[in-house]
């Protein structure tokens, strides 16, 4: 119960990891128990998934990389923060039928719920221009606009899925009232992301329908307000400052990466030496990450590491289209891996223009919604 109330409690991190450190606690006194009965310590923990050994592979190479760093002291204190993948390991171990799976995203419903009229209730009060755009609470917009990537993909896929009609219908109004207040962050990556991620959804559900995608995006452009217009517009301009800052830093990483190609310059690392890699045309002298995954990943930790997330990616996708494939349409759980699929796909897309990956309240949301098809699939078989 711990485990699931702290996966619930995305937009506050701190009390996340009260839950999750409580989770951790109850285990080990729940494994010893069982122990003492004579069952197998590990237990559930043997359960694996398709993304246990990259996201592995990604902290063993990222560690590495802190003995390697530029200043072995400064990143060596980074370590502790990879305990979060421990997720993926808790979440395909607990999460053990599928009236869990639900919660979870019964939980994350309300969460929702909660960050859309926080957001809205934001937007009303008069923070609907880009020096005050839209944070619903959290510490900034694009935490935000991350969370909501997550969220709305995921309640609307099973909204549209065969649960019962008032789960349906609770879920597909939080989605799309999700929509609305992602819109409301102005921010051009997360309107990316969720367009590939419901086009992902698409392709694998019903892929005659993503034909109708276009005009969607088209319909969708001539009802959005007058500012989210502009601001998705910015991309198409060459004089654009944010874009051109973001070319400046993907160079500077590439330089980083050509330096240092192995283990990078060090976990904690990249904001301090980017005035020594800095490439014309920046803006911000000092940004705290590469603004794209791949990048940023590459330049601190390295290229292993960087391939790794790739391959934690890559096996997300394979398993979750794979269950999908074999899943009778109509099975809630099939609903459920559709929704994670258009989680990580907008995710994905959206970590080309940002660093959402090391985005601690994203990251916790987004190793769980990976896990959420395998724990489902396995849900369903032994229901049968």
């Amino acid at each position: 119960m711990f485990f699931l109330l702290g996966v619930g409690c995305v937009p506050g991190i701190g009390v996340a990891n009260i839950f999750l450190a409580l989770t951790l606690a109850c285990t080990i006194v729940w494994r010893l128990s069982a122990r003492g009965r004579g069952e197998d310590f590990l237990g559930p923990f043997r359960r694996t998934t398709p993304l246990h050994a990259p996201i592995g592979a990604f902290v063993l190479f990222s560690v590495l990389s802190c003995f390697f760093s530029t200043l072995p002291s400064r990143s060596l204190i980074q370590i502790k923060g990879f305990g979060t993948f421990l997720l993926v390991v808790f979440a395909a171990a607990l999460l053990d039928d599928e009236g869990d799976v639900r919660l979870v995203i019964d939980l994350w419903r309300t969460t929702a719920l909660y960050l859309v009229l926080r957001g809205l209730v934001e937007w009303l009060a008069g923070a609907n221009n880009l020096g005050e755009r839209v944070s619903g609470g959290l510490s900034v917009y694009m935490t935000y606009a991350g969370l909501l990537l997550v969220l709305v993909p995921l309640l609307g896929s099973r909204g549209l899925s065969g649960c019962r009609r008032g789960t349906r219908l609770a879920d597909a109004a939080v989605a799309a009232s999700g929509a609305l207040a992602m819109a409301l962050t102005l921010t051009r990556g997360a309107y990316v992301g969720l367009a590939i991620g419901l086009l992902a959804v698409l392709l694998v559900a019903r892929p005659r329908l993503a034909l109708a995608a276009p005009f969607a995006v088209a319909l969708f452009f001539v009802l959005m307000p007058l500012a989210v217009r502009d601001r998705l517009m910015s991309v198409t301009n060459p004089k654009d400052v944010t874009m051109n800052d973001r070319v400046a830093m993907w160079k500077a990483g590439g330089a980083m990466i050509a330096e240092r190609p192995f283990f990078g310059v060090g976990p904690g690392r990249v904001k301090v030496l980017y005035p020594v890699y800095r490439q014309s045309g920046w803006v911000d002298p000092h940004p705290g990450h590469l603004h794209n995954n791949i990048v940023m990943i590459a330049a601190e930790t390295g290229v292993p590491s960087a391939l790794s997330y790739l391959a934690f990616v890559g096996a997300f996708f394979l398993g979750a289209v794979r269950i999908v494939r074999r899943a009778p349409r109509g099975d809630p759980m099939r609903g459920i891996a559709l929704g994670a699929i258009g989680a990580m796909a907008a995710l994905f897309a959206a970590g080309m223009f940002e660093y959402n990956f090391g985005d601690v309240e994203v990251l916790m949301a987004t190793l769980v919604v990976a896990t959420l098809p395998f724990a489902a699939s396995r849900a369903s078989r032994a229901a049968d």
